[in-house]
Formats: structure tokens, C-alpha cells, sequence
């Protein structure tokens, strides 16, 4: 048996040792010179064994004390060290926590996976929305009702602004993030209930407006507008190159200088590597090649790009070079110009019309829209079909653009 003086009496050695003391009760010695008492003990034939803490914290007689409250449990058919695990869960269930601290943690446990636009998604619907309706309340206390309140400011909120819509793509958003909040909060013992998971139906998405061609008014005008644009030339630039090349927004505003081959006049985007797959970054919508010829327009614009923008990104953000444009601007610009209702999305709409009354072969304008093969196989392969067809049908679609409003 084990006393105080001999305890003092042990030493370090080269590796872990352990002393017997009675009961199953032990003295770990660490190489460090540490000492921490372990009970060790079988349940249902298991061998198993427990921490009881540091010595001389936990003096010999407390150490003694605590395996004689364990046998008790082991007499009742509870194992020691389940039980101890389950009074923790208990004491940090019952600990006051904050929504707006859980759903700090959260956040902050998945940004570094998410893109740039998603943080900036989540950190304005906290900030907006979700902390002032029910940030500073324990995260146990918050209700379906707060949940629903806060959809609800969320609509007053959004349909107050001018040109926002009237929010319910808002309200269904901060829903998610909240679900998600409850979702981590649940796994990590932060409480027992998630107060938005019934609340799924309560409003009711908007329909998706699809894309539409553009009108004969608006073609009629859009290079005289464009050219009167109090826009920078660089998002003068970024909206050509859009309504030339057939491309969506995102895949413009990431366009990067190493994709560009001036040779060849080719554009070629690479599908995204792991890593910004991670982050929610992809390179073009479906994950794959892409290859955009470039017509006579499309090389000068890139030409007068080369003065504008960063070395990386060919179209980068207005008020900070070493960023990309955010695919926003566009739409905005748009707006500006007078065109309200047209989206950016549009012009591909307009193209895609416009080239099939021309007559041009469906494949080409598919493949030139970066549209999914219906035939996976197929379509893994024929990302370089039709190329020298495609490039007559793009410069073709340039020299139509650059005719809108000639008399």
C-alpha cells in the first residue's frame, strides 16, 4: 500500500511506470515527473481504467475516497467511466450559452472550407437579422416563435429597400443558417432541440425567374448606353467580354491572365482543384474543361485589359486590385445604364436565341454556352469539339453585337 511518504519517493524514469496502492487503485508515474492516480476495474469482463486526477492535487486519502464511490456504482451495474462522461455532458448542457456564441463557433469552425461570398452571406445575415432577434439569448431558450419572428422582420426588413425584392429568399436563408447553428450546437452539447427544424414551410420561396433574350429596344440601345456609362472601363470591359463570349458572370469575374492564350486565341478554364472545391470556389459552373474561343473584339478587350488589371485576375475588383470583381457589379451596372430588368445572366439567353435563328448547329451553341452533355460520357470528351466551327460562329456573334443601333 502506498503513503504519502513513499509516493514523495517516487521518481521519473525512462518510460511510464505504475505503483499499486489497494482496491485497484494506482499511481501513474509520467516521465515528466508527473503523478495521476488510476482506478482500475472490469465491467460485464471489460477491462477498463479511469482518471481520478493529479497528485498532490488529489491527496491519497481523496484518491481512496473516489474508488470506494465507484465500486458503489459498479455495485448499482453503471459503468465508472460512461457515468463520468455523462455527468460532464450534463454539466456543460446546463452551463448558459449564448446563440450568438454557439453560432460564433460554428462559423468559425467552417469558413476557412467556404468561399469569400458565402462568409460574406453569413456575416451579413448575423449582423442584419439573426443576433438582433435572439443573439444574446441562451441558445436553450430560443423557440420556434423567435425563429418565425425573425423570418418575418426579415421580409419587413428586405422589402423596404428599394430594387431587394421582398426578402422571402432572405428569410429562407437565415432559416438555414439557423438550422445549421442548431444542427452543430445539438452534436457538441450546447443544447437538445432545434427550434427550426419545423419551420420549413413557413415561407414560401419566390419562383426562379429564368433567363430571358434581350429586347429589341434594348439592343437597339445597349452599345450607345454602354459606351455613355459612368462605369469604369473595366467593368465596361467586364460586360462586353460577357455579351461577347457567351460566359457566365462568375466564370468573367474569376478569369484568370494563366488561362488565356493569345497564340491560339483561346480561353481555356480548368475544372477547380480540391481545394477550392472546399472552399465553394468552382471555376466554371459544371466542374470541368471549358474552352471559349476569342473573336478580333474579345483579344483587343483583353489587350486594354492588360493595362487595367492585377497579374492574376483578368477582370478584378474596381476599388481593390487584388481581388476579384464581384459578379454583382455587373448587374449593378446594368441597372445604372438604365436597363432595370436585364440581368447578365440574359445575355446568354439573347445569344442562345439570336444564333439559333441565325441557323448555327445546336451542339456548337451548347458547347459554346458550356451547357451539360444529357450523354455523361459523351459529354466528358467533347469539350474540344466543334472548336474551329465555334470560333466562325463567336466572331459571327461579335460582329452582330457590335451592329446593334447602326442605321
Amino acid at each position: 500500500m502506498l503513503n504519502d511518504t513513499k509516493i514523495k519517493q517516487l521518481k521519473p524514469k525512462d518510460k511510464m511506470y505504475r505503483v499499486a496502492d489497494h482496491g485497484g487503485l494506482c499511481l501513474e508515474v509520467r516521465m515528466t515527473g508527473a503523478k495521476l492516480w488510476r482506478f482500475r476495474y472490469r465491467f460485464l469482463g471489460k477491462a477498463s481504467m479511469l482518471s481520478l486526477g493529479e497528485y498532490p492535487m488529489i491527496t491519497l486519502a481523496q484518491a481512496r475516497k473516489m474508488v470506494e464511490e465507484q465500486k458503489l456504482l459498479l455495485s448499482q451495474n453503471i459503468d465508472p467511466a460512461k457515468y463520468k462522461v455523462e455527468e460532464k455532458e450534463k454539466i456543460k448542457l446546463a452551463a448558459e450559452t449564448t446563440f450568438k456564441e454557439v453560432a460564433l463557433e460554428w462559423y468559425e469552425s467552417r469558413k476557412d472550407k467556404r468561399s469569400e461570398s458565402y462568409r460574406t452571406t453569413v456575416e451579413k445575415s448575423f449582423k442584419r437579422d439573426i443576433f438582433p432577434a435572439f443573439g444574446s439569448k441562451d441558445i436553450k431558450s430560443v423557440t420556434p416563435y423567435d425563429v418565425l419572428k425573425m423570418q418575418k422582420d426579415t421580409l419587413k426588413r428586405v422589402s423596404k429597400q428599394m430594387n431587394h425584392g421582398t426578402g422571402e429568399s432572405t428569410a429562407i436563408q437565415n432559416r438555414q443558417i439557423v438550422n445549421s447553428v442548431f444542427i452543430y450546437a445539438i452534436a457538441n452539447l450546447r443544447c437538445e432541440s432545434n427550434p427550426a427544424v419545423s419551420l420549413g414551410q413557413t415561407v414560401e420561396r419566390p419562383p426562379k425567374q429564368t433567363a430571358r433574350p434581350m429586347t429589341s429596344t434594348e439592343k437597339e440601345c445597349f452599345n450607345s448606353a454602354l459606351d455613355n456609362s459612368r462605369s469604369t472601363e473595366m467593368v465596361k470591359n467586364a460586360i462586353r467580354f460577357l455579351l461577347y463570349s457567351m460566359m457566365r458572370s462568375v466564370e468573367v469575374c474569376r478569369l484568370k491572365w494563366e488561362w488565356v492564350n493569345f497564340e491560339e486565341k483561346l480561353i481555356t478554364i480548368p475544372p477547380a482543384s480540391k481545394d477550392q472545391m472546399d472552399r465553394g470556389e468552382r471555376n466554371i459552373k459544371m466542374n470541368r474543361t471549358h474552352l471559349v474561343p476569342l473573336s478580333i473584339q474579345m483579344l483587343k478587350i483583353l489587350e486594354n485589359q492588360k493595362i487595367q488589371s492585377n497579374d492574376e485576375y483578368v477582370f478584378c475588383s474596381v476599388f481593390n486590385k487584388s481581388k476579384v470583381m464581384n459578379k454583382t457589379t455587373i448587374n449593378r451596372a446594368l441597372g445604372s445604364m438604365g436597363f432595370e430588368t436585364l440581368t447578365a445572366h440574359d445575355f446568354r439567353a439573347t445569344a442562345s436565341t439570336l444564333l439559333h435563328e441565325m441557323k448555327f448547329d445546336s451542339n456548337w451553341i451548347e458547347l459554346q454556352l458550356a451547357h451539360v452533355d444529357k450523354n455523361a460520357v459523351r459529354g466528358t470528351y467533347n469539350h474540344a469539339q466543334y472548336l474551329d466551327e465555334r470560333r466562325l460562329m463567336i466572331q459571327d456573334w461579335c460582329d452582330v453585337v457590335d451592329g446593334w443601333g447602326e442605321r
